[in-house]
């Protein structure tokens, strides 16, 4: 018996490998244009657009000045230019060909499917999103993919997680178990909204947290944790 049978996941790096797939989209964006890719371009493109998701996440830009200032700031690191509108929309579609699964995603979820319904709540673009799950091997599995930009609330606001309930007619939040990476909008925001909370903490960050009720560094530990 399952201790919890109703699940949120977020996406990228607690079940798609999003490092994996941001640097291949960005290789092929920037071969494409036939633009340079200089030494430290991977480590600053991928701090820079942490950053920058951040400051959306704090409600401090819009998604519309993440895309602009994400290329702008790209472009000056290399040196060059393109059109950064069509550079962005290249770089969303490479993103959303990239349905790498990190280690043991599918054969988990393919275990749990048998006892358990389950979500997705993604603070992510619906260009990349929607066409990414669409061609995942995993997409049988969730009743559900909410998508932040098209209901206009990200996590860790408390709508979020509502919409997503209402979604899968789940009554109580505390009957549902969130599992995701970012421990402001995954697990406190989840917290917050009285659900049950699991970090995968996939880089073993050392920490003195304590809003999660239970923590795993492999997405296989999440079997231990539900018959727990």
């Amino acid at each position: 018996m399952h201790k919890h049978t109703k699940l949120i996941f977020d996406a990228d790096n607690t079940l798609f490998d999003f490092d994996r797939a941001e640097e291949t989209a960005l290789v092929k964006s920037l071969e494409h244009f036939k633009l340079p890719k200089p030494e430290g371009l991977i480590d600053f493109y991928r701090k820079m657009n942490v950053g920058l998701w951040q400051q959306l996440d704090n409600k401090t830009i819009t998604i519309a000045q993440l895309k602009q200032q994400r290329a702008a700031q790209l472009f000056e690191f290399i040196g060059q230019s393109a059109d950064p509108t069509v550079f962005s929309l290249h770089y969303l579609d490479e993103l959303a060909k990239c349905q790498f699964l990190l280690d043991h995603v599918e054969h988990t979820l393919n275990l749990l499917s048998e006892h358990c319904e389950m979500a997705i709540i993604t603070n992510g673009l619906e260009r990349v999103q929607n066409p990414r799950f669409a061609a995942s091997t995993i997409k049988q599995h969730f009743g559900a993919l909410v998508i932040s930009e098209a209901l206009g609330v990200a996590k860790p606001d408390a709508a979020i997680f509502e919409h997503t309930c209402d979604l899968m007619q789940w009554s109580d939040p505390a009957a549902v178990l969130m599992v995701g990476d970012n421990y402001r909008c995954d697990i406190q925001g989840a917290a917050d909204f009285g659900m049950r909370t699991c970090w995968y903490n996939i880089r073993q960050q050392a920490h003195d947290y304590s809003d999660h009720d239970y923590e795993i560094q492999r997405f296989d530990e999440l079997l231990t944790v539900l018959k727990a």
